[in-house]
């Protein structure tokens, strides 16, 4: 009732049967009693209005949600359980749950359960499971016990995916295992130094107040160190050590004295060297730079170089290091001639390979296949010349003959289309184009293609027609094997002087790991190969669930004729 309150009011209304004698009650009378319930409404308002938020947290969380019993079976699965198994949570309701856990790691699962059931506290739970596709994937699972009389017995058990955080605990794990063998490497090096250092120090302890064994101890390291070190004033060479001398090819005393630029290329001048600050205990080396130098016998060397900038009383000066990378330099270079030359004979086995197949092609369409064909008609003019004759056994294993020589010819025929379309060199990449999808169609009738193909076939040069094709056929291949895609999506346009072709499937996509993409199939090196050696760039993108989507680009002066 609205007593401006907004209460509400519970009413009992029960008969009096007896009589009663009060003046102004006689004759049939209820006795009406009203109950206040507007806080018990409240509180099952709040209570619904939980319920609800509770249910949609539940379905919109990433974990997933799991209620199961002690054996296993499962008794409710959130909307997480699609992105876990693949499936539906009502496909999986009364399934047992230890069937989706991996075999090894069962036991350790039960035996988790079984302590929650004996009221024993548990840590979360790391193990394997069935992602669905055949794959194992880490989890985290923290499991309770339901308390409620109506669900006791029963257990509730949240499940994170950390199969990413296990392969980066993994990867720091290897990192940490490789940075402590660099550590104890390095350890021992500088204990191999510290050694040398003491031995240094033992042999100089007499005289290490005066100010003479302290120059030679300094001279000593300067001397022993693997790096060459110089000091220059006025671009000539004033002091350096044995080590700096020899990288070049001189003896000590030849080498003071000369200019630097005698030595090495490129030198910067010392005025564009940082200055050393006041008071500043040692110099700032500028970055160091790979610079060409010349040794005494006239052959050309690599050295790295850095610089600092020195100034006292007795002027300007230029402290400098050297190493000699010689070595590395002409391996770096090796390296990419090998490259290069890998490429070149990629791209020749490319064109060997389709040349041969071009051949087999010619071969199987004008000679097995007109062989066939000639065979087909010589049996069907012997049947019909006997036709009429008793023989009737004879005549149908002759009609099975033809049979099989027609099947015979169209996989003769097949084959040679496979290997090279005799279209593509009589009609041109648009006709292959649209000839390929449509026997893919007839192949597939349950995947829909959509095409768009919007190019002037006349520029393009030959070989690159053949490129776009056989990307375009290994990219069908690859549908027709992994994605059980419903539909396919294959565009080839100018867009922005640049030649796009692109190639989308709405199938169950996949995790472009280091696994899948330097796997064992040759399928994506292939395309990634034709695409690249011939001036291109390949991309991939894919994601579960979400379908795979390939982009080949290519400037559009790399692949058209130069028309007058």
């Amino acid at each position: 009732y609205d007593d401006s309150l907004s209460r509400y009011l519970r009413i009992h209304l029960s008969p009096i049967k007896h009589v009663i004698e009060t003046p102004g009650l006689e004759g049939r009378h209820s006795v009406f009693v009203a109950e206040d319930v507007s806080c018990r409404v409240g509180l099952d308002r709040k209570a619904s209005a939980s319920e609800e938020k509770l249910q949609l947290l539940v379905e919109s969380v990433s974990d997933l949600i799991v209620q199961h019993g002690i054996d296993g079976t499962i008794y409710y699965l959130s909307p997480a359980c699609e992105t876990f198994f693949g499936r539906k949570p009502a496909d999986l309701l009364g399934t047992n749950l230890f069937d989706q856990i991996h075999p090894a790691d069962r036991a350790l699962v039960a035996e988790r359960i079984r302590k929650l059931a004996a009221d024993e506290w548990i840590e979360s739970t790391i193990f394997r499971m069935d992602d669905g596709y055949n794959r194992w994937i880490w989890v985290e699972s923290r499991t309770h016990a339901m308390t409620n009389a109506v669900d006791k017995g029963k257990f509730v058990s949240i499940v994170r995916d950390v199969s990413e955080r296990r392969r980066e605990e993994e990867m720091a794990l290897e990192y940490n295992r490789k940075l402590e063998r660099e550590v104890e490497r390095k350890t021992a090096q500088l204990m191999m130094v510290v050694d040398m250092l003491k031995q240094q120090i033992e042999d100089n302890e007499q005289d290490r107040l005066s100010l003479e064994a302290l120059g030679r101890r300094y001279t000593s390291l300067v001397e022993n160190t693997l790096t060459g070190i110089y000091l220059q004033q006025e671009s000539h060479v004033v002091f350096c050590n044995e080590r700096f001398a020899e990288i070049f090819g001189y003896t000590h005393a030849e080498i003071c004295g000369l200019e630097l630029d005698q030595l090495m290329a490129h030198i910067e001048t010392p005025q564009s060297l940082p200055d050393v600050d006041e008071g500043a205990k040692a110099a700032t080396m500028s970055q160091a730079n790979v610079v060409e130098g010349r040794r005494h016998d006239g052959s050309t060397i690599w050295i790295k170089m850095s610089q600092a900038r020195l100034e006292n009383e007795d002027g300007v000066f230029v402290l400098g290091n050297v190493i000699d990378v010689t070595e590395q330099v002409r391996t770096q270079e090796e390296l990419r001639r090998s490259e290069q030359a890998l490429h070149q004979l990629s791209s020749l086995l490319i064109a060997a390979q389709e040349s041969e197949r071009k051949r087999i092609a010619n071969e199987l369409h004008d000679g097995i296949g007109q062989r066939l064909s000639a065979i087909k008609f010589s049996v069907e003019d012997v049947l019909r010349s006997a036709e009429g004759y008793e023989s009737s056994s004879a005549i149908e294993r002759l009609h099975d003959v033809v049979g099989k020589i027609r099947d015979t010819i169209e996989e003769v025929r097949r084959t040679s289309m496979d290997l090279r379309p005799s279209i593509l060199d009589d009609l041109g990449l648009v006709a292959t184009i649209n000839w390929f999808c449509r026997e893919f169609v007839t192949m597939f009738p349950g995947i829909e293609v959509i095409k768009e193909v919007n190019i002037e076939e006349r520029l393009l040069r030959e070989e690159f027609k053949v490129v776009i094709f056989r990307i375009m056929q290994e990219a069908f291949h690859n549908i027709t094997k992994h994605a059980a895609a419903k539909r396919v999506e294959i565009s080839l346009e100018m867009v922005d002087e640049l030649l796009v072709l692109k190639i989308a499937d709405d199938g169950k996509g996949c995790v472009l790991d280091v696994n899948v993409v330097n796997g064992p199939s040759l399928g994506l090196k292939s395309m990634r190969e034709r695409a690249e050696l011939t001036g291109g760039s390949f991309d991939i993108h894919s994601r579960c669930g979400e379908g795979t989507h390939i982009e080949v680009v290519w400037p559009v002066a790399v692949v058209t004729l130069q028309l007058d």
